[in-house]
Order: structure tokens, then sequence, then C-alpha cells
């Protein structure tokens, strides 16, 4: 359901910025045909051996004209919402996102959720880590869900496919660049031995 509402999303910005298009083409046709009718006018006057001068245009020529001007000077360039997650998720990419969601942060908190999400996503731009959604979750010692068995069994809720649309759709990173979250159950573990503590959010402690 929010995929679906995100592809219409972007399908009415293309149709707007379609139109935005198609307006200027006209907009600078009406500029060019009321040039060329000048310069008509202008070349039958001197045809003619009258030496007075091109004849003014008309009102209505003129209202187009500026009309055309206005709306080529205020006719935005497309330009694309800033992403900090520059990334096109497939079909697949977005469910196993979203699965991964549900599988570590069920009971936690929509925050919980996203920041889970953008784990995997920032993992993906660090060098250290795979490059695809698939390669990140399903690396060897990494999700206890994928060991587990968890993970096959979650379907996705309506929670986590909310925090996956919020966290494509942000400016900033906002969970400081964690890669690794932990359950704060857990004490004097390799996480907080060899990372740098970052936050904790719900049962979670996050670190990068």
């Amino acid at each position: 359901m929010y995929l679906y509402q995100i592809r219409r999303q972007r399908r009415r910005r293309r149709r707007r910025r379609q139109r935005a298009i198609v307006l200027s083409i006209f907009s600078i046709l009406a500029v060019g045909l009321s040039i060329l009718l000048a310069g008509a006018l202008k070349a039958q006057s001197g045809a003619s051996g009258e030496t007075t001068e091109a004849p003014i245009q008309s009102a209505e020529v003129q209202a187009v004209t500026m009309t055309a001007i206005q709306a080529i000077e205020v006719t935005p360039e497309p330009t694309e919402t800033p992403r900090f997650y520059k990334m096109r998720l497939s079909k697949k990419d977005s469910f196993l996102l979203a699965k991964i969601a549900m599988a570590e942060a069920e009971g936690e908190s929509l925050k919980g959720k996203e920041l889970v999400i953008m784990v995997v996503l920032n993992r993906i731009l660090n060098e250290e880590f795979p490059d695809t959604v698939y390669e990140v979750i399903y690396q060897e010692h990494q999700f206890s869900p994928i060991a587990d068995g968890r993970f096959d069994r979650v379907e996705p809720n309506k929670d986590c496919w909310s925090a996956l649309e919020k966290v494509m759709a942000l400016e900033s990173d906002i969970s400081e660049g964690a890669l690794y979250f932990e359950n704060c159950a857990c004490d004097d573990n390799w996480h907080s031995c060899n990372l740098d503590f970052l936050y904790e959010c719900g049962n979670h402690k996050f670190y990068k």
C-alpha cells in the first residue's frame, strides 16, 4: 500500500514537471510567433515604399508576449527532492528492508524501526560492507534473525513500511552514521568493547 502511494506521488511529480515543460515550449513558440509577425509587417511596409515605422504590436500580441515571458521566468527547473539515501530500491530491496525492520524491531517504536533500516543502508554506503541490500542483510554473523530463522517467519507490518518510506525521504542522516546495534540486555560484549557507542533507542544500543 505504501509503495503504491510513493509511486503515485512520483507519477504526480512527473506529470507536473511535464506540464511545466509543455508550458515553457508553448511560451517560447508564442514569443517566436510575435517576433515573426512583427518582422513580416515591417518587411511588408518596406516593400510598399512607405517610410513610416513598423506598426506597433497590437495589445493582444503584447499581452501574449508578456505572458510567455513571465511563464518562462517563473517556470521552475524540474528538481528531485533532496534525499540522504540517493538509492533506487527495487521491490525486492524494499521488502527485505521492511522485513529486517520487523525481524529486529517488531516491538520497537517507529523510530526504532527506522534506525534498523538506516543501519543496513549505512553499511551499503560504507566500504567495509557489501554493496547491496541483500548482501548486507545476509552477510554471515551480522543479524541474529537470519541465523535463528526468525527473518524467514515474519512479514512486515504497516509500521515497517511506514518506517521505510520515512527513511527514504530523509534529507540528512538522523542515525549519526550508525553501523551496528545490539539488544540493551547485553553487557561487556564485542560491540561495547570494540565500537563507538552512539545512543540508545528503545531496547537497542547503536554503535559505529
